[in-house]
């Protein structure tokens, strides 16, 4: 397999991982740290979003690895960037946060400078 499939595998993987997190954490509630860390901590371990976002990111690293053993770290780490774009673009969609119309442009400039960056492999 092409090691862009892994790539964005991965990037996909990562991203609903943070989505999950996030999930988690408003079904848990803010996390202060003030009273007992220890059980803020495991608390939020086992929320299940937190849980499956965990075992999301474990899947992403793992798809990483097999696509870095396929390519240069130098073509493969700007598709990290994707995550930004994915995430934020989710966090509209699922969260119906607000995001600035200047992220928006942020966003697009991601996506062509990873465009631009893959095109130099050839």
């Amino acid at each position: 397999m092409r090691p862009v499939l892994f790539l964005l595998l991965s990037v996909f993987s990562a991203s609903g991982g943070q989505i999950l997190f996030k999930k988690g954490v408003l079904a848990t509630g803010e996390i202060t740290l003030r009273s007992s860390m220890v059980g803020d901590l495991v608390r939020l371990l086992i929320q299940p979003a937190v849980f499956s976002g965990l075992v999301l990111y474990i899947i992403s690293t793992i798809l990483w690895l097999i696509a870095l053993s396929k390519t240069t770290l130098n073509f493969a780490y700007p598709f990290t960037a994707l995550t930004f774009a994915l995430v934020m673009i989710s966090s509209k969609v699922i969260f119906n946060e607000h995001i600035p119309m200047l992220r928006y442009f942020g966003i697009i400039m991601i996506c062509f400078g990873i465009l631009l960056s893959a095109m130099a492999d050839g």
